[in-house]
């Protein structure tokens, strides 16, 4: 893993961030998982270490939560659904965005203490969080895709099997731990930084494990 020139790549990705985009290896405990571009409050997290251990073909949410919704509260016994009203937006011949849009609802007896889903005091509309999927569907491919981590074979050949397991999260979220603060539905700068985030992921190239680099002799 390496960072040149605002250019992060590894074994699995390139990519090149906005000048407006800090960007930096994304490490956890000592452990690198791949790469992390701020902007402001917004952190958008290309997790190419990241795996699942469901057992579930793309995955449960609460493996992707801390990614997304890092306020979610996360039940190691439960498979609980993310927070929000989901919508999905095809963004390139691969891959959807999936946005979440949260609204309370006053007649919810909210508990602070024991409801995942964690909600603001606005009755306004709030960003809840952005993650990127395969574009695909079990009619076309014959597979369970399109879940939570994309798999880079899957990426880079057409759904060979057997199932992948080299899976990767890529996800936008925010920086905030009161709620209240989240941006809502319309903000000018989100929406702004929504197209930025989407021609990013867009903009990684992705590496085929089949090919040996240069100089690499055949075994």
């Amino acid at each position: 893993m390496s960072i040149t020139d605002h250019t992060y790549a590894d074994d699995k990705i390139s990519v090149t961030a906005p000048a407006t985009w800090s960007i930096a290896i994304d490490d956890v405990n000592g452990i690198p998982r791949g790469v992390t571009l701020h902007k402001g409050k917004y952190v958008l997290r290309l997790c190419t270490s990241c795996t699942q251990a469901s057992g579930i073909t793309g995955g449960r949410f609460g493996e992707i939560a801390g990614l997304v919704q890092p306020w979610y509260r996360v039940d190691p016994l439960a498979n609980p659904a993310p927070c929000g009203q989901q919508r999905s937006t095809r963004i390139s011949e691969q891959l959807n965005r999936i946005d979440f849009w949260f609204r309370r609802d006053p007649a919810h007896l909210y508990d602070e203490n024991a409801d995942d889903c964690r909600q603001p005091k606005t009755m306004a509309t709030v960003w809840y969080g952005s993650y990127f999927a395969e574009n695909c569907s079990y009619a076309a491919t014959g597979e369970d895709c399109g879940g939570y981590f994309l798999h880079l074979n899957w990426l880079t050949r057409q759904h060979a099997r057997p199932l992948p397991t080299d899976e990767m999260a890529f996800a936008l979220t925010y920086d905030e731990t009161d709620l209240d603060q989240l941006p809502h539905k319309g903000d000018p700068e989100l929406n702004r930084v929504l197209i930025e985030a989407t021609n990013i992921v867009r903009s990684v190239h992705f590496k085929d494990l089949r090919v040996k680099p240069a100089g690499t002799a055949s075994p």
